[in-house]
């Protein structure tokens, strides 16, 4: 059984760690106008794996979920959004 929780705390780990990546190339993407095509992959690569990890359990798909919003806000939300 040690093994099982090993694997599901690697797995969640991995999820952890795709979504900051995906959020930093989003970043890089609104920031600084490079990588748009890779963040773009990486967002649609994101929702897949959300979409995978929401149909298992729901706990499970959260982060995942969080990071796609955030990086999606960060990606498509315009500039000049809340400047006024």
């Amino acid at each position: 059984m040690e093994s099982l929780a090993i694997l599901v705390m690697f797995m969640f780990l991995a999820e952890l760690l795709f979504g900051l990546l995906v959020v930093i190339f989003a970043a890089l993407a609104r920031f600084r106008g490079r990588f748009r095509r890779t963040a773009l992959v990486l967002i649609v690569l994101l929702a897949i794996e959300t979409a995978w990890a929401l149909s298992i359990q729901f706990a499970f798909g959260v982060p995942s979920l969080v990071a796609l919003a955030l990086s999606a806000g960060l990606y498509w939300l315009p500039k000049n959004l809340f400047t006024k």
